[in-house]
């Protein structure tokens, strides 16, 4: 057989070949995920001795990897509202879950609405979230059956807190009185002794106030921003690392509310 017939028929099977194994790893494991969600049910089971409910899952595999991953959403069972994801093989064997992050930060989260409640008189779901990080011992150290509390007890000089709020303003010319309120909000974060900590607040006017309908009451932090950042007027912004010595001279600056408003950003000043 001619030589260049030989490399005229080749390249068409090699091509085949090549799609057939994209085909079979994007079409395949999909295909196959209720073993992985299986796998992942079972794991989280016997590690956390509580029932889990699967909510679906969805398969990757980045371009130049040799296996993909499984991502899986569930939830304990008796808290519906706590969306854990894990993370399975191909092989079907589980790898991490992050239901020790997502408890503790629900926990903390839960603790911090009666901190803003106290400083704004009210919350809704969109006011406000916190995200936590701890020492890399902490999960080592610690387990399901540990609160966040307990943990913060014995880790605090280790733990940071990053606060986001939203806040709608009653009038624009309130500013020096949420300024107060901020100061209030950074004592009792410098009263915890955490390793850091920052918080971004967005302020949306008064005309927001006026409009916003029930159902946006109902949003999380993220969703509420997302929807009305075009209604922002304000965005304040400070953050604090004890282990860094100009971030520990910028707290000590701060000896009353009219200190922040160097921290406090319009959003014309950020176009």
């Amino acid at each position: 057989m001619p030589k260049a017939l030989v490399i005229f028929l080749t390249i068409p099977v090699i091509f085949l070949f090549i799609v057939g194994l994209v085909l079979f790893d994007y079409i395949y494991f999909p295909l196959i995920s209720s073993k992985a969600e299986k796998a992942a049910e079972k794991h989280l089971e016997e590690k956390y001795n509580e029932d889990f409910v699967i909510e679906g899952s969805s398969f990757s595999k980045p371009l130049g990897d040799d296996v993909g991953t499984y991502r899986i959403d569930s939830h304990p069972k008796k808290k519906p509202n706590l969306t854990v994801i894990i993370s399975v093989t191909e092989d079907m064997e589980p790898m991490s879950d992050d239901y020790l992050d997502k408890k503790w930060r629900a926990e903390l989260n839960k603790q911090f609405g009666s901190v803003y409640k106290g400083l704004y008189e009210s919350h809704e779901n969109y006011s406000y979230m916190v995200n936590v990080s701890f020492p890399e011992e902490t999960y080592t150290k610690y387990n399901i059956s540990n609160t966040y509390q307990e943990i913060f007890d014995q880790e605090h000089k280790g733990i940071g807190n990053i606060i986001f709020a939203n806040v709608t303003l009653n009038s624009s010319n309130e500013m020096d009185h949420q300024l107060d309120k901020v100061y209030k909000l950074i004592q009792y974060l410098m009263a915890q002794e955490l390793e850091y900590f920052s918080i971004d607040i967005n302020y949306f006017n008064e005309k927001l106030e006026q409009e916003i309908f029930d159902k946006d009451k109902k949003l999380n932090y993220q969703a509420f921003l997302n929807k009305h950042i075009k209604s922002r007027d304000y965005l304040f912004h400070f953050s604090y690392d004890s282990s860094d010595e100009v971030s520990k001279k910028k707290l000590e600056g701060i000896k009353s509310s009219g200190d922040l408003k160097q921290y406090l950003l319009g959003t014309k000043t950020m176009k």
